[in-house]
């Protein structure tokens, strides 16, 4: 089965006004876990100050939006763009096998149908808006709208294509996940940044930080960072185009377990408890 490999920057496909991604574009410069998994748990830093880790891959720039969303969301093969879905604006396939897939993150039969082409990529929501309205709207998981919460997701736009966000799920959030996905732990996280005719992906993972994935009982990781895409989402007028949204995907690597993929065993810096979307057995839509 076909498998794209994105260990770095894709090269830009069809995109008038937008140049290759970098790594550099994105980075996470502070990372916080909760005390505990209940609500009155405290939020601590759990890396020094001066932290700057780029993206582990990015791709893209693409020309038009980053759709179509998923609608299932469960991460199914084809149910939106990261999953391999075909972008509204072209009618192309721009993930084919899905996105940031490789031999360490694998496809994954999520339907129970025994096949193994789910790439597993489930959207959190968009945040969009302008000038002081800006706000995160949250997506249904496999039909439930109680797990992801409006709180999850904000950035601060300091100029055109610059700016810092943040990815910062509540202490709790895992137990509203347990009625829509299984057993499981996040293992990647992607943010997409949509501006002027074009968007691009920038892909977190646990291998970046040298740590493995947070295991279902560990507390929630919340994060943060900077970015500027000036120089790879370009306006018509060859400036950098002003941001229209973001959007963040994580990916549910659901009947994978820390013997299928060695890592370093250590503190979960990586905790990607992320939205703590863990649970019991993930239930078909």
């Amino acid at each position: 089965m076909k498998k794209i490999l994105l260990a770095a920057c894709l090269s830009a496909v069809g995109a008038a006004h937008a140049a290759p991604c970098q790594v550099s574009d994105v980075k996470v410069t502070s990372v916080s876990q909760y005390s505990s998994v209940s609500a009155d748990a405290t939020l601590s830093p759990i890396t020094p100050p001066g932290l700057s880790v780029n993206a582990a891959a990015c791709a893209g720039a693409f020309s038009g939006n980053d759709g179509f969303y998923p609608t299932t969301n469960l991460g199914y093969a084809g149910d939106g763009l990261l999953n391999g879905g075909q972008q509204v604006a072209s009618g192309k396939v721009l993930f084919e096998g899905g996105a940031f897939i490789s031999d360490q993150y694998p496809l994954q039969d999520l339907r129970g149908d025994g096949t193994a082409n789910d790439p597993g990529w489930i959207m959190l929501g968009k945040y969009e808006g302008g000038g002081n309205s800006w706000a995160f709207s949250p997506s249904a998981i496999g039909g439930f709208d109680d797990i992801v919460l409006s709180t999850f997701f904000t950035a601060t736009i300091t100029g055109a294509g610059i700016g810092t966000w943040a990815f910062t799920p509540d202490a709790t959030a895992a137990a509203r996940a347990a009625k829509a996905i299984g057993d499981n732990w996040i293992d990647q996280f992607s943010i997409v940044f949509k501006a002027g005719n074009g968007f691009a992906v920038y892909n977190f993972n646990p291998a970046l930080f040298g740590q493995p994935a947070q295991t279902p009982d560990d507390p929630i990781v919340n994060w943060s960072g900077t970015f500027d895409v000036s120089g790879t989402l370009i306006n018509n007028g060859g400036k950098p185009a002003g941001i229209s949204h973001i959007s963040i995907w994580v990916r549910d690597p659901s009947g994978l377990t820390t013997t299928e993929i060695p890592e370093p065993a250590s503190l979960a810096l990586f905790g990607i408890g992320l939205v703590g979307l863990y649970a019991a057995r993930r239930r078909k839509a």
